[in-house]
């Protein structure tokens, strides 16, 4: 993992400029076939549905890994490179098929191991390749011109599925719809609350024991899903509570804010929550430390859980990093010293946008 955000911006309290995205510098998986696109201004966009291979910019479906990242891929969805853009992606077929690893074999070997048997109809893949470029399957790939390893990786494409899908704006239906009514998700609050208590529900050793990151697997798949550009092993905000909770609302479907701090929940910046006047079950309860002097929040630290119980001094939360591990934690409204000063208190009680 990275140690700095691929944009500035995602570590400011400010929104993205507006305007269409220009070149990505990262991308991720958010939802079931759903790729999110990262620009270098923090602009936004995501691809849905479709194929894989369309989703990730990976005409030839090539696995994660070193040779993707010198090609040029931004992320992965877990098991395969996403690419900034087709091109980028396409080539990689074609770089790839020229390498040392495959341009000493025959078309037929290259194929077996593009697309070994143990994972594909190797020899039907092959057969579709020779009927389309009429190159014989014993052909040497050194010896073919750079416009016919383009025409195979042409039909690589086809075979390893291409199918255009939806592109959007990341955008929650509060930005999308300006004017209209927001819609709180509060009905659908179980969604992320099963999730969370799943999560409280697993084994100690796997849901705590936050002394090394390398030691928590669990706590490496929060930060994983919910803000792939940090890196929890560096830096000086290994607090994981933030992570957790993008990591429930990831999980359930909803929108979360790409950022391992407590305080990118207040900075709400695409408007994919709505505030609330008092806790509620299943809220997003974002407090917040001292000094208070800066009114965006823009660094310092903070916690963020979810709501499960309240009183008019305390709130009860269900969250990550409390006592180091996902449990239920009491806290006050607000926490002063033996003098009077208030060293932390809750700024914000928050719900998702209904998707």
């Amino acid at each position: 993992m990275p140690d700095a955000p691929p944009s500035s911006n995602l570590d400011s309290p400010q929104p993205a400029p507006t305007g269409q995205p220009g070149q990505f510098v990262q991308a991720r998986k958010i939802a079931a076939k759903t790729i999110l696109y990262v620009d270098a201004q923090g602009r936004q966009l995501a691809k849905e549905g479709g194929s894989r291979s369309w989703r990730n910019n990976n005409p030839g479906n090539i696995r994660k890994g070193n040779f993707a990242t010198i090609s040029g891929a931004i992320g992965d969805d877990g098991a395969f490179a996403i690419f900034p853009e087709y091109k980028l992606g396409f080539d990689a077929i074609v770089t790839l098929l020229r390498s040392n690893a495959y341009v000493n074999l025959t078309l037929k070997d290259a194929v077996f191991r593009y697309a070994p048997p143990n994972e594909n109809d190797s020899d039907q893949y092959l057969a579709f390749l020779v009927r389309q470029t009429g190159i014989s399957g014993a052909t040497v790939l050194s010896t073919l011109a750079v416009a016919d390893i383009r025409k195979i990786a042409k039909f690589v494409q086809i075979v390893e599925g291409w199918q255009v899908g939806i592109e959007r704006s990341d955008e929650p239906p509060s930005s999308s719809n300006a004017g209209a009514p927001i819609s709180s998700a509060a009905g659908a609050a179980m969604e992320w609350m099963d999730i969370a208590k799943r999560e409280a529900a697993l084994p100690m050793r796997e849901r705590s024991q936050w002394a090394d990151p390398g030691e928590n697997p669990r706590i490496l798949e929060y930060f994983r899903v919910a803000c792939a550009w940090f890196d929890p092993a560096g830096g000086d905000e290994v607090d994981w509570c933030a992570a957790f909770v993008n990591y429930c609302l990831a999980t359930a479907g909803y929108a979360g804010t790409d950022h391992p701090g407590a305080r990118s929940f207040f900075w709400n910046k695409k408007n994919q929550f709505v505030r609330l006047e008092q806790p509620r079950y299943g809220a997003i309860a974002v407090r917040r430390y001292e000094p208070f002097s800066d009114p965006n929040w823009a660094t310092g630290e903070g916690h963020v859980g979810f709501v499960h119980t309240w009183t008019t001094g305390s709130v009860e939360l269900l969250g990550g990093n409390q006592s180091n591990a996902v449990k239920l934690e009491t806290y006050p409204l607000v926490r002063k010293n033996a003098s009077g000063k208030i060293t932390a208190q809750f700024v914000a009680f928050m719900m998702p946008v209904m998707n």
